[in-house]
């Protein structure tokens, strides 16, 4: 499918899109306890992520899943689609609850690495038949201590906080450096609202499952991550946009951290009553370090785009085991719609200033589709393969149109 975008004025109101890292976190936690989501959402990756748990014992019944007496590995083969988040915490469960299975997913998660994982496990009971997918898994962990470098995904981190829950208890040390550690916090914060207990201090993750763990009822937060590229494209027409649904931001760094970043970016951004106020302002350019959140590399690099002064976008090393190599993939976008762009010595380096009609054919990545879309509001474009979106956000181009966004979707 090719999106074709038209000079546009976005501005308006809208829904944040439910927060995929929340989602799927709820969808495992139902390996604990029971979940009803109200909102669920009809993303790919939300879709593997039911897919992982309902192979291990979680029934779906309309929109409850529903935990098993005891998770257990009841199929011995599951194929994901795309969702490295579901890939990499289903792993550590999976060998934390015991017994054997074949994981394979479809290209480009196929090359995406697991190797730590696999060479965390592979000393405490758990067999792996390669480092690469498709891969057996067979066997338990048979220690209540794991040990994983944090170089590769804090993602692993957070399955081995939900297996070492299932597991009773147990601890995790992280070889420095902790990189995303935003993520593994929103693991700990979700399970330790539920009843869970969960320690995380400095590279040490003590976990202890509580006497009773909460059923979840209700609706998932709104993802800032995935709302900015509305935010990018009001603000680059000169509109002004509302975006509800959007939870009390925390006080670590993290997605929630985009509407500060656009307010030192020189945007109109403000964060109140769980909505998110966007409006044009004299841009300019920051320096910001992105490794606790790196999905922010693309927002950001979107806006600067617009700026005519220098942005700095540091900690983005891990930007190129991503869904497309990220760095090779913003720097493209960015000069496709006019800007200059470079890495250099573990930074992106970005000057904008005024945005031109661009063209992208997009790497199956939906953050870049995203951008690229946010990007063409500006002077018009098209985006190849913008079905890709719907990894994340299938509402997207929909959302767009409603505010104003002159959108067609051809074939």
């Amino acid at each position: 499918m090719r999106a074709i975008i038209k000079r546009s004025k976005v501005g308006g109101k809208v829904r944040a899109p439910p927060s995929k890292s929340q989602a799927i976190r709820l969808i495992f936690y139902s390996l604990l306890s029971k979940v009803e989501i109200e909102d669920m959402p009809d993303s790919e990756d939300i879709k593997d992520a039911i897919d992982a748990v309902t192979a291990l014992g979680v029934k779906m019944e309309g929109r409850e899943l529903i935990p098993p007496p005891s998770p257990y590995v009841k199929e011995n083969y599951v194929k994901f689609r795309g969702s490295a988040t579901t890939l990499r915490f289903f792993i550590p469960i999976v060998a934390s609850i015991g017994g054997e299975i074949v994981i394979d997913a479809d290209y480009p998660l196929r090359d995406r690495p697991i190797r730590r994982i696999v060479e965390a496990l592979s000393t405490k009971g758990v067999s792996f038949s390669s480092h690469s997918l498709p891969v057996k898994l067979s066997g338990k962990i048979k220690d209540d201590i794991v040990e994983i470098p944090g170089d590769e995904s804090s993602q692993y981190v957070s399955g081995l906080i939900y297996g070492m829950i299932m597991k009773g208890g147990g601890k995790i040390i992280i070889k420095p450096p902790v990189s995303s550690s935003s993520y593994i916090k929103m693991t700990a914060s979700l399970l330790k609202n539920f009843g869970g207990k969960v320690d995380f201090q400095g590279n040490v993750i003590s976990v202890e499952r509580g006497k009773d763990m909460i059923p979840f009822k209700g609706k998932v937060p709104g993802d800032y991550a995935l709302s900015s590229f509305y935010a990018i494209s009001s603000i680059i027409t000169g509109g002004r946009l509302k975006i509800t649904g959007l939870d009390v931001p925390e006080d670590y760094f993290g997605d929630h951290s985009i509407v500060e970043i656009f307010r030192n970016m020189g945007v109109t951004s403000q964060w109140e009553d769980n909505s998110w106020n966007v409006e044009q302002g004299e841009l300019r350019g920051i320096k910001v370090n992105v490794d606790d959140a790196p999905d922010l590399a693309v927002s950001i690099s979107a806006l600067a785009t617009a700026v005519p002064s220098l942005t700095i976008i540091e900690g983005v090393e891990r930007l190129k085991i991503k869904e497309s190599d990220r760095i090779s993939t913003i720097i493209t976008t960015v000069k496709a719609f006019g800007g200059d762009a470079h890495y250099d010595k573990g930074k992106i380096e970005i000057v904008g200033g005024k945005i031109k009609e661009g063209f992208i054919s997009c790497p199956s990545d939906h953050r870049i589709a995203m951008m690229a879309g946010a990007l063409a509001t500006y002077d018009g474009g098209v985006v190849d393969n913008a079905c890709c979106v719907n990894k994340s956000n299938p509402r997207f181009w929909k959302d767009l149109a409603s505010l104003g966004a002159k959108v067609s979707l051809v074939g």
